[in-house]
């Protein structure tokens, strides 16, 4: 796990936590990236034989992922499981345990596998807001993705969104771990979209997983309350702010030619002259 001051959201986030089947607390290994609200006393106070790593706010998700899994993973602990957790996710009762026995049933020959859980949101309608992704058309357009839904059984994705997976030993071996080129995110979708090139299985398990809201669009150049310009003008900003130099890396990575990395970058402008919704 990495944070980054939410101390409240991080303590709810490990007190589901702890009640999982099988949890210790001596095997969490958490990066608190520079906090400036206590996370870090507070999280030991809670879990005291916990792994507190300490970042300087530089990190970010990519970096402090990265960080944690380093320390888990030159622990005297050989562990045949890596579970990764986003702090906004309040898992459900028997979640870790389910999504260990999906991906344990979804091995490959050589035991790696990569499992993601689907989280939902809070409301009535509970709809899946993180999971597994589907690529309805990875030869034409590699980059367009639909979320899939849990159906009871764990079943094939293209890739993963990080808020809640597991990674079996046999997988990081092969896959090693999240790609450094990545300051903060996609480099969970480069992750999953790696281990299917590696010919690992890539599943979404059967049933939702957790809560976890997903991120506000308000302010932010896909918010429809604001005008054309406003939107043009932190479409822009965007661009040159962290999350948009991930993008134009993973545009890079996965697009096949020039000329559609080109489109990648200019679509989000051209839709919101279009008023097209993000799809």
């Amino acid at each position: 796990m990495t944070c980054h001051n939410r101390r409240a959201t991080t303590l709810q986030c490990l007190t589901a936590l702890a009640r999982q089947q099988g949890f210790r607390e001596e095997d969490l290994y958490l990066v608190d990236d520079g906090s400036q609200d206590g996370t870090d006393g507070a999280v030991l106070a809670l879990m005291p034989q916990a792994h507190v790593i300490e970042g300087d706010g530089t990190l970010f998700w990519n970096g402090g992922m990265r960080l944690a899994w380093e320390q888990a993973r030159a622990a005297e602990m050989q562990y045949d499981w890596f579970f990764w957790l986003n702090d906004d996710v309040e898992l459900l009762p028997g979640a870790l345990e389910n999504m260990l026995s999906d991906a344990d049933r979804s091995r490959d020959q050589h035991g790696a596998v990569i499992c993601a859980g689907a989280t939902i949101s809070r409301g009535p309608e509970r709809e899946v807001t993180y999971g597994g992704h589907l690529r309805p058309n990875p030869g034409r357009r590699p980059l367009r993705m639909r979320l899939a839904l849990p159906n009871g059984e764990p079943q094939r994705v293209d890739t993963i969104s990080g808020n809640a997976m597991l990674v079996s030993k046999s997988a990081f071996e092969r896959l090693g771990s999240l790609d450094p080129m990545f300051e903060h995110i996609y480099g969970d979708l480069d992750y999953g979209l790696r281990a299917g090139a590696a010919g690992i299985p890539c599943v979404l398990a059967g049933k939702p997983v957790g809560f976890c809201e997903a991120n506000s669009v308000a302010g932010t150049s896909l918010d429809p309350a604001l005008s054309k310009f406003a939107r043009l003008r932190e479409r822009w900003r965007e661009a040159g702010a962290i999350h948009g130099r991930d993008w134009r890396r993973f545009v890079a990575r996965y697009s096949p030619s020039p000329l559609t990395r080109l489109g990648h970058r200019l679509s989000p402008y051209a839709r919101i002259l279009l008023d097209k919704p993000r799809r």
